[in-house]
C-alpha cells in the first residue's frame, strides 16, 4: 500500500504499470491510498517508483461522437433522426 498527496490518475498508473489492476481510495485528498488489486503482480516497489515517477495527465471530456457512440449511435444518425 502507498499514501500519497500527489495528483493521480489512477486509469493511467495502472496502465503504466502494465494494466495489472489497482485499488484506490481518494476519499481524503492529502492521504490517497493506492495498492495493488488482489490478483495482480505489481510489488510495492513498483508502486512507490511509478507513482513517484507518475505525471497525472488532465481527463479529457469525451467528443460529441465519443458520447454518442456509448449509448450506440453515431453523428449520422443523430442527424437523420433530427430531420
Amino acid at each position: 500500500m502507498t499514501i500519497t498527496s500527489k495528483e493521480i490518475n489512477l486509469l493511467q498508473l495502472d496502465q503504466e504499470l502494465g494494466s495489472k489492476g489497482l485499488i484506490a481510495n481518494f476519499s481524503d485528498l492529502s492521504k490517497k491510498i493506492i495498492l495493488p488489486a488482489e490478483h495482480s503482480d505489481v510489488t510495492e516497489s513498483q508502486l512507490e517508483k511509478a507513482i513517484l515517477n507518475h505525471v497525472a495527465l488532465p481527463k479529457s471530456e469525451p467528443t460529441l461522437s465519443e458520447k454518442l457512440a456509448g449509448v450506440g449511435l453515431s453523428v449520422e444518425e443523430l442527424k437523420a433522426a433530427l430531420v
